[in-house]
């Protein structure tokens, strides 16, 4: 088993905080960029490294899902993806994918939980209700594999120990996709198994499905299956944004806003792709934001990884890929979104509509003294 992650040594300066003219926190950590064929164009730290996604490792758990026989609507198949918020509306999606599979709440075995929504937490409150499964931002990951195993026949007692025949796809599922054996494997903070892979891997996985259609992959390609129901699933998260995350946070606002499949992870990880969806940027901004990539440290032209692809005129399955190795997630949405503009596969001015939203700003009582922003090894030039 591998001791960890890589050291602060092998780490770069992404984000800070600056406050009244004064840097207060720095965020230091990885990243990667991989163009939609899976070829790097960029590393900041040490990509290389084992790391646990985390949370970001539920796409390629739902597509394990998907695939053993499941049959979910497209807000369901969200929410198996999903760390989601549980407002009411999040937890009656994922009490219908339990009365799917005839069971309760009682089944769920992550742990109780307060919901992450203010709102629905002050009503609990005031309902004198206490917390509960259900609520936990991965009660949606586990009622999906309940029902998975009930469609299967597997024990239902068991369905997150390692040898279970569901988790076993779940390792089959990463390891095809992102091309990697994994490296270690530990428990997540939900219970279910959670395994390491390189930020590098991880990318290369999500564009699978973020950039997967039935055109992109041979048909006799061993990932066939996978990219198909993969397609469906980028589908689903474009559609209901609210369902992956919760109205007004940071995942649900780059989907909706910019149809960029966004997904965080505990401990600081974030993975960020884009989608057939995704607007092109403008030709012109992008050939700014290229060449700012470029002086910022991206690969030079001819260094057999080109700054960025298009395929069929399309920059589906740009992803990036970042740890923060304070854990800290408060300024990894900036970086992603930011590496994706000097990638060339994220339009500067759309983006730059978006971080308003995303509270950045930092305040001295009520007045804003300062802000979180890129940090030495991603250049501002590159993103207003």
């Amino acid at each position: 088993m591998s001791g960890g992650t890589f050291a602060a040594t092998e780490a770069v300066e992404l984000a800070v905080l600056e406050r009244s003219g004064f840097v207060e926190s720095r965020h230091i950590g990885s990243a990667v960029v991989v163009s939609p064929s899976g070829e790097v164009v960029r590393t900041l730290g040490n990509p290389d490294a084992p790391i646990f996604p985390r949370s970001c490792l539920k796409p390629f758990q739902a597509l394990a899902v998907l695939n053993s026989g499941v049959e979910l609507n497209a807000v369901q198949t969200v929410l198996a993806t999903a760390s989601h918020a549980a407002t009411p509306e999040h937890v009656a999606v994922v009490e219908s994918i339990l009365a799917k599979a005839g069971l309760t709440t009682d089944a769920l075995q992550c742990p109780d939980d307060w919901p992450g929504d203010s709102a629905a937490r002050d009503e609990l409150v005031r309902g004198h209700q206490h917390r509960a499964s259900i609520y936990m931002n991965c009660s949606g990951k586990h009622a999906a594999m309940l029902l998975a195993c009930v469609v299967n026949g597997w024990p239902i007692d068991t369905y997150l120990d390692l040898d279970h025949p569901l988790q076993q796809r779940i390792v089959e599922t990463i390891e095809s996709l992102t091309g990697e054996r994994i490296a270690a494997t530990g428990t997540d903070g939900c219970g279910a198994p959670v395994h390491a892979i390189s930020l590098t891997g991880l990318a290369r996985g999500i564009g699978r499905i973020t950039g997967a259609s039935a055109e992109s992959v041979p048909a006799a390609s061993v990932l066939t299956a996978s990219v198909l129901t993969a397609s469906v699933l980028t589908a689903s998260v474009l559609a209901n944004g609210w369902a992956i995350d919760g109205p007004g946070r940071a995942n649900t606002l780059c989907i909706d806003s910019l149809a960029v499949f966004s997904k965080l992870g505990a401990e600081g990880v974030m993975v960020m792709s884009t989608t057939p969806a995704t607007p092109l940027p403008d030709a012109s901004a992008a050939d700014g934001a290229a060449a700012s990539g470029a002086a910022a440290g991206a690969p030079a032209a001819g260094s057999g990884a080109p700054a960025t692809e298009s395929p069929a005129g399309t920059t589906a399955g740009t992803t990036v890929a970042i740890k923060m190795l304070d854990g800290s997630l408060r300024a990894a949405t900036l970086v992603g979104l930011t590496l994706l503009v000097q990638a060339g596969a994220l339009d500067e001015r759309a983006v730059d509509a978006l971080l308003p939203a995303l509270d950045l700003t930092v305040y001295g009582g009520t007045s804003p003294v300062g802000s979180i922003r890129l940090g030495a090894a991603v250049p501002v030039a590159a993103i207003s």
